[in-house]
């Protein structure tokens, strides 16, 4: 009586394949119902990512104390001056509740200045700090340049500019800050 085997490597292939398909099986289950929940999951971390990215970038703003009524919430930081245009009336007195959130290690002499030679404004604030200025703006009309003159690269610096809008007396609105 004899009976034929297959032979060595054919044995070897189908123990494979069978191998094979039950690890494909067994990754299947694994998978199986979890598509939704991966999608889901994903999610969750794509919306925590974006949330702590919104935090950092504006939470210098979270806990910032309303301004008085005709004060013009001003921030300096490494990134400009947070409005970029403000916009006031000629000869009106104006209140700027100026702060940032630098630290002195960052700050030339640890300081921010705001310098518009143009409208007499010459203003330094410590690092990490907020003041009240209070400025009688010159009755002289027109668009000027701010800037920091201590830390950011002075007048020559791409980002540490900002624009003071002087309108007419008579020109209806309030001195206020533009986004």
């Amino acid at each position: 009586m004899t009976t034929e085997t297959a032979p060595r490597h054919d044995r070897r292939a189908a123990t494979t394949a069978q191998r094979r398909a039950q690890r494909e099986q067994a990754r299947a289950a694994a998978r199986g119902g979890s598509g939704r929940a991966r999608q889901l999951a994903f999610a969750g971390i794509v919306l925590g990512v974006l949330a702590i990215g919104a935090f950092l970038a504006f939470g210098d703003f979270l806990n910032r104390p309303a301004t008085a009524s005709g004060e013009i919430n001003i921030q300096s930081s490494m990134a400009g001056f947070t409005p970029a245009v403000i916009t006031v009336k000629a000869g009106s007195t104006v209140t700027l509740d100026w702060w940032t959130q630098d630290a002195a290690i960052h700050l030339q002499n640890g300081v921010h200045t705001m310098v518009a030679p143009d409208l007499g404004l010459n203003e330094a604030l410590p690092a990490e700090s907020s003041r009240t200025v209070t400025w009688t703006v010159p009755n002289k009309p027109g668009t000027y340049d701010v800037w920091c003159e201590s830390c950011c690269g002075g007048k020559d610096s791409p980002t540490m500019h900002g624009k003071i809008v002087v309108q007419p007396a008579d020109s209806a609105g309030e001195a206020r800050g533009a986004a």
